[in-house]
């Protein structure tokens, strides 16, 4: 988990919750700084917001933050991290990268999706199984070739500190729709303030 996340989560289990303002002025960050980290933490469901009544006063509405309950009782980022941290430092860039492709491999074999569907049989097929692992996927169609839109990121807590998690959406990808993939933007920042990754399908060249 980036440092400011842990920081944010170690205030809250001292405090109980607290405003973004005052996460600001406690970790001296700036509150656009802080806004950012407390909506991964929102998605991720790390932290909740409790929006607080403001009868008598305009502008945006006043949220305090706190730790969902749950996320207290397991230390999946914590041992997440030391695999891949692991990973990192005993593997070359080529085994690295071969363990990565596996573990994609593995996660769709799970549910595979089958030849003998055709693109848009498996696209839909492959957004259905993403969105049982909680990607908030879909796709749209494009000229040139469909593109895949991830509007949640299951590992959004430790994504920065772990960024080759990226190149498993990528392989999982690949494996569930058969085909070639190419990443078009990773955590790509929306007007709306979301997070999105987005992937196009690799079309073969005509002979």
């Amino acid at each position: 988990m980036a440092p400011t996340r842990t920081k944010i989560l170690a205030f809250l289990e001292k405090r109980g919750s607290a405003s973004a303002i005052e996460l600001s002025h406690a970790l001296q960050l700036t509150p656009a700084n802080i806004r950012h980290h407390l909506r991964v933490l929102q998605k991720e469901g790390v932290v909740i917001a409790i929006r607080v009544d403001r009868t008598h006063e305009r502008g945006r509405p006043a949220y305090l933050f706190a730790l969902r309950e749950q996320q207290k009782a397991h230390n999946l980022d914590r041992l997440c991290g030391a695999f891949l941290q692991h990973l990192r430092a005993a593997a070359s860039p080529h085994e690295k990268d071969s363990v990565l492709r596996s573990i994609a491999q593995q996660m769709a074999a799970m549910k595979p999706t089958s030849p003998a569907l055709n693109l848009t049989q498996r696209l839909m097929a492959t957004m259905k199984t993403l969105n049982e692992m909680s990607y908030k996927a879909s796709w749209e169609a494009h000229r040139e070739s469909p593109t895949i839109k991830f509007a949640h990121c299951p590992y959004a807590s430790i994504i920065d500190s772990f960024p080759e998690l990226c190149q498993i959406d990528q392989y999982l990808l690949e494996a569930l729709m058969q085909c070639s993939i190419e990443t078009v933007s990773t955590q790509e920042s929306t007007p709306t303030g979301e997070f999105i990754c987005r992937f196009r399908l690799r079309q073969p060249k005509p002979s």
